[in-house]
C-alpha cells in the first residue's frame, strides 16, 4: 500500500500543489525582507535628514544670539557716551547726548531683543547668551520635534528583523529543496522527504510569523 501511495498520480499532483504554495510564500518572504531592508534604510535616511536639520537650525540659532550680542555691544557703548555726555559740563555735549538718548538710544534698542529684554541681562552687567539661545530654540518647535535618534533606533530594529526574517526565508528555500527532491524521488523514501519539506515549511512559516509579530509589538504597532 506504501509502494502504491508513493507512485500514486495524485501524490505527484499533491507535491505539485505544495511545492507551487511553498514558492509563492518563498516569494512574498523575500519581498518582505527586502521591504524590512527598504524601510531600515528610509529611516536612518530621516535620522540623517533631521540631525543635519536640527544641527543647521542650532547653528542659525547661534548665530543671531552673537549677532544680537554685537549688536547689544554697541548699545551698551553708545548707552555709556550718552551716559558721558550727560555728566559732562559741557552743554554742546549734553544736548548732543538728550538727542542721542532720544533718537540714537531706541533704534539700537529695538533692533536687538538681547539688550531690550531685562530678563537676559546678569546682576554682573552682561547678557545671558545660553538663555537667549535656549529662547530662539523654543520659537522653532518643528525643529525641537525632531528626534533623529528615534528614527535611528527604528532602522535598528527593521535592520534586526530583516536578519531574522532572512532566517525564515532560508528554511522556507530548504523546504523547497526537500519538496523537490520528493517530487523526484521515486523509492519508498518519497513520503519522508515530502514530510521533511512541509516540516521545515512549516517551521519556517511560524518562524516567520513570529518574527513579523514580535518586531510589529517593540515597533508599537508599525509594520
Amino acid at each position: 500500500m506504501l509502494k502504491r501511495l508513493n507512485e500514486s498520480p495524485r501524490l505527484d499532483i499533491v507535491i505539485a500543489v505544495v511545492i507551487a504554495v511553498v514558492s509563492v510564500t518563498t516569494a512574498f518572504a523575500a519581498w518582505r525582507v527586502s521591504m524590512v531592508g527598504s524601510a531600515a534604510g528610509d529611516a536612518i535616511r530621516q535620522g540623517l535628514i533631521d540631525a543635519v536639520k536640527q544641527q543647521t537650525a542650532a547653528g542659525e540659532d547661534w548665530r543671531r544670539t552673537y549677532e544680537e550680542a554685537g549688536h547689544a555691544q554697541t548699545y551698551a557703548v553708545a548707552l555709556a557716551q550718552v551716559e558721558a555726555f550727560e555728566n559732562s559740563n559741557d552743554k554742546t555735549a549734553q544736548a548732543q547726548a538728550s538727542t542721542m538718548r532720544q533718537y540714537l538710544l531706541p533704534n539700537l534698542q529695538l533692533v536687538v531683543e538681547l539688550s531690550s529684554n531685562e530678563r537676559y541681562l546678569k546682576s554682573d552687567g552682561t547678557y545671558d547668551l545660553e538663555l537667549r539661545y535656549a529662547d530662539l530654540a523654543a520659537s522653532q518647535p518643528d525643529m525641537a520635534a525632531l528626534d533623529p535618534q528615534a528614527s535611528f533606533k527604528r532602522s535598528d530594529q527593521y535592520s534586526s528583523e530583516q536578519r531574522w526574517l532572512t532566517v525564515g526565508v532560508v528554511l522556507l528555500a530548504i523546504s523547497l529543496f526537500w519538496l523537490a527532491l520528493s517530487q523526484l524521488d521515486t523509492n519508498r523514501s518519497r513520503l519522508v522527504t515530502l514530510a521533511i519539506g512541509a516540516g521545515i515549511y512549516l517551521f519556517g512559516l511560524i518562524w516567520f510569523g513570529l518574527v513579523e509579530l514580535i518586531f510589529f509589538s517593540v515597533r508599537g504597532g508599525v509594520l
